[in-house]
């Protein structure tokens, strides 16, 4: 209970992976739902807020974590948690300490994404509307354009008025905002275009929510690809130098294009006076300064030993003053500490496990193994050959 972090739900296992959900998920999101309901001129159902707010993201963010499960198992890794809290998700995977490696697990995520904007827009395009792109737009009115005849259709809450000419052609004659704007509720808005004698260009509802879908995951995409930790764009970045110099090098540039995009990011937050974009700006901050300190931790005190060894030769000098060691580097240490003893306690586990299975295979033949066995075989086979 002392960690925050352990302060999750779980909820199912699928695929050996267990979903759980974090107690301040519920209390973000139960936020975000009371701001939107109570929102002055509000018009959208509290229904349709919590299905897009709380349900619609749960899917979508669930889909992108399982992408970075499925991902890490492909290069011989193994997933086993993920947890859906207030600022997205994290997919706990452990992969081969390769840049290769990290690189697919990461895009993984983002795929899904572009996989399910994909699909949205195939059915979209079927039905003969296309989706809107437009990450500002507002998703309840979710305006959408039919290929077909030219005009632009919206949910119930959005109003598009058109009028046809002499040639048959649509002619539009009022949007959204002239109309709706001094309206508060659907039932006003509905009743003032009947008195209009126009025509409403009304999308199905079915077809308003693959938008509404599609929207949310473009949105999510976008996001998620900003160069700063923990986004997937911050952890992109480090692959992609990481191939190109090293480990340690790909970690210093994310983090340092990190604390540009977050100090970007609380500029905006304060300017247009939004609390949950400041809560994320300052996580990206810190994620991104946590970093380079577990770095610093996990190289140890002797560096890497790039000046070479004739730097021990010398005269010892004095020894240095100790210095204060900080209560967040004190939590930094103790957690690297304990994951790094879990990872031990893990593979030992593994090993004896692996020691089981061979012997089932000098016992009986390797056709007795189940497919989740042979998928841990050579999981484990695959960490010994990088470590040679």
């Amino acid at each position: 209970m002392r960690d925050p972090m352990s302060w999750a739900l779980p909820l199912f296992r699928p695929f050996g992976i267990w979903v759980r959900v974090h107690v301040f998920f519920f209390i973000v999101t139960l936020g975000l739902f009371l701001r939107q309901v109570w929102e002055d001129g509000n018009i959208v159902s509290w229904g349709d807020i919590l299905l897009f707010t709380v349900f619609l993201l749960f899917i979508i963010i669930l889909l992108h974590e399982f992408g970075h499960c499925f991902g890490g198992r492909a290069v011989g890794g193994e997933a086993t948690d993920i947890l859906i809290w207030p600022l997205g998700g994290l997919a706990m995977v452990d992969v081969p300490h390769q840049w290769r490696a990290h690189t697919i697990t990461v895009a993984a995520g983002p795929a899904v994404n572009v996989a399910l904007c994909l699909i949205f827009t195939i059915i979209l395009a079927g039905a003969g509307y296309l989706p809107n792109a437009n990450p500002l737009s507002n998703p309840y009115v979710s305006e959408m354009k039919n290929y077909r005849n030219g005009k632009i259709y919206t949910s119930t809450y959005g109003v598009r008025l058109y009028q046809t000419g002499p040639t048959g052609d649509a002619e539009p004659v009022a949007t959204p905002v002239e109309v709706s704007s001094k309206l508060g509720k659907t039932a006003e808005l509905n009743e003032a275009v009947v008195k209009t004698g126009y025509d409403r260009a009304l999308a199905p509802t079915w077809v308003v929510w693959i938008n509404r879908a599609f929207w949310l995951s473009w949105v999510l995409l976008l996001f998620n690809l900003i160069p700063a930790y923990p986004l997937d764009g911050g952890q992109l970045l480090q692959g992609f130098v990481w191939s190109r110099t090293d480990y340690r090098r790909g970690i210093t540039v994310a983090a340092y294009c990190g604390y540009v995009a977050s100090v970007l990011m609380l500029i905006a937050s304060i300017a247009f006076n939004e609390a949950l974009l400041m809560g994320l700006a300052l996580f990206m901050f810190y994620s991104c300064w946590s970093r380079l300190q577990t770095l610093e931790m996990e190289e140890g005190p002797y560096g890497d030993f790039s000046a070479g060894y004739t730097s021990l030769e010398q005269d010892d000098p004095p020894p240095p003053k100790p210095k204060k060691v900080g209560f967040m580097k004190r939590w930094l240490q103790a957690r690297t500490a304990k994951r790094l003893h879990r990872e031990l306690e893990e593979r030992q586990i593994e090993d004896e496990r692996m020691d089981q299975l061979l012997d089932k295979i000098a016992k009986s033949g390797k056709a007795t193994l189940t497919d989740e066995e042979r998928r841990f075989m050579e999981r484990i086979s695959a960490r010994y050959r990088n470590r040679s």
